[in-house]
Order: C-alpha cells, then sequence, then structure tokens
C-alpha cells in the first residue's frame, strides 16, 4: 500500500506548495470579466435608446394614422376643409405635435375634379423625428 506521503514526494517541487490561483491569474480574470461587463452594459445603453426612439416613433405614426382616419370619415364631405389644425397639445400624448393641412384641388362648379389632399406631419417630443402620412380624399 502506498501512503499518500510519498506520491507529494514524487511531485516536481515547483508543484508541491501550489495551491488555488496565482495573483497574475486573477488579475488576467478580472480583466475579462471586467472587459465583458462593460460592453454589455454599453449595449444595454444603446438598447434602450434604440427602444425608445422607436416607441416614440411608432406613437407618432399612430396619432397621424387616427387623424387621417378621422378625416376619411369626416360627414359632410365639405367639413374636410375644417379639419386643417395645429395640434400643440394631444391628450394622453404629452410633447407630440400634430398638424394637418387640407390642400383642395378643383372643386368650382366649372371643375371636372373635387378631392381634398390631407397630409397630417406629427413631431415626437424632443422634434427627434417626424411623421408624414398624406391621403386623397375625394367625393362620393
Amino acid at each position: 500500500m502506498r501512503s499518500s506521503h510519498s506520491t507529494l514526494a514524487a511531485e516536481p517541487p515547483h508543484l508541491q506548495n501550489r495551491r488555488g490561483f496565482t495573483l497574475i491569474e486573477v488579475v488576467v480574470a478580472t480583466l475579462i470579466l471586467t472587459s465583458a461587463l462593460l460592453a454589455m452594459a454599453g449595449f444595454t445603453v444603446k438598447y434602450q435608446q434604440s427602444d425608445s426612439k422607436v416607441r416614440l416613433f411608432s406613437r407618432a405614426q399612430q396619432l397621424a394614422s387616427s387623424r387621417l382616419e378621422t378625416v376619411r370619415t369626416a360627414m359632410p364631405y365639405a367639413s374636410i376643409d375644417t379639419m386643417a389644425a395645429t395640434e400643440s397639445a394631444i391628450p394622453g400624448f404629452p410633447g407630440y405635435t400634430r398638424v394637418t393641412t387640407v390642400t383642395r384641388v378643383g372643386g368650382a362648379p366649372t371643375d371636372t375634379l373635387d378631392y381634398r389632399t390631407v397630409t397630417v406631419r406629427v413631431s415626437t417630443p424632443g422634434s427627434l423625428q417626424t411623421v408624414a402620412k398624406s391621403s386623397t380624399v375625394g367625393a362620393f
């Protein structure tokens, strides 16, 4: 039977007292971990900024589409001209600005054309982005 003492004596002298990590190994591992954490933090910040911009843009598109739908369903047709407006305070959407313009084409008694082009521009808070949607509305 072999004793555990004899196996320790058989190891080379520079490995006999080695236990755990050396200082250099700890420093290298710490640097690698720190680099990974900093990279993830940078990614998280960029992701949050991008997500915030997309959310603002999406709300602006919804506000523009909603306004166009209101104009399209306006009765009577002649009332569309009165819907041109600038809304600097939209309930439930602080910081957004919505501008509706109506351009009339034709419509005089001698004209063969009678339609309106409606454009809605919505600016996000801080005017970072502007969404513009247009539609042509004609009389039935």
